[in-house]
């Protein structure tokens, strides 16, 4: 029905459980042609999107067409989109059960970024800075690639390159953060 042109390349989305905002990991924030390029930053980034915005934009005819398909622009500086720095090459992206965070998987990092939620309002209102909106970070292990949630407020990292699970509780790694 309509797609969004970003800065980088895709790879993984997940959406709030509101419908007001969804989140993509990006690798290659670079625009690289060759591996060498394509991981030379230390950051790439995650993508959030607003629907409303999104919404708000096509039914203002703010796109353009191509085959057929309405294209809205939302690379950096769009009103459509924020990008906020994660370290290199996020993989996987996954909305904790109790829907307050988005979590972003660092796959050449051994980090996974917490992005609160609820601070995107402010994002978007350019209150805070996109780094703002990151609660924790904690180092689990090597290649993060996707994050499943208990019910007792632990999250479980699949570590792709130490061929394990990396449990650890997401509330006592905002505490650490903070």
């Amino acid at each position: 029905a309509v797609q969004v042109m970003v800065d980088g390349n895709l790879d993984n989305t997940d959406a709030d459980y509101d419908g007001k905002y969804f989140a993509s990991t990006c690798y290659n924030s670079e625009m690289g042609m060759n591996l060498g390029e394509m991981i030379s930053a230390e950051r790439d980034h995650v993508v959030i999107f607003s629907l409303a915005a999104c919404e708000a934009a096509l039914k203002a005819g703010k796109y353009k067409k191509y085959n057929g398909v309405p294209v809205l622009d939302g690379r950096k500086g769009s009103e459509l989109t924020r990008y906020i720095p994660v370290p290199k090459s996020p993989h996987g992206m996954n909305t904790s059960p109790n829907g307050k965070y988005f979590v972003a998987n660092g796959k050449l990092s051994p980090t996974v970024s917490v992005i609160a939620i609820d601070k995107l309002d402010a994002l978007f209102a350019n209150k805070i800075k996109p780094r703002d909106a990151i609660v924790a970070e904690p180092e689990l292990g090597l290649g993060p690639l996707h994050t499943a949630f208990d019910n007792k407020g632990n999250a479980y990292t699949t570590l792709f390159l130490d061929s394990q699970i990396a449990k650890w509780n997401v509330e006592e790694a905002i505490a650490a953060h903070n």
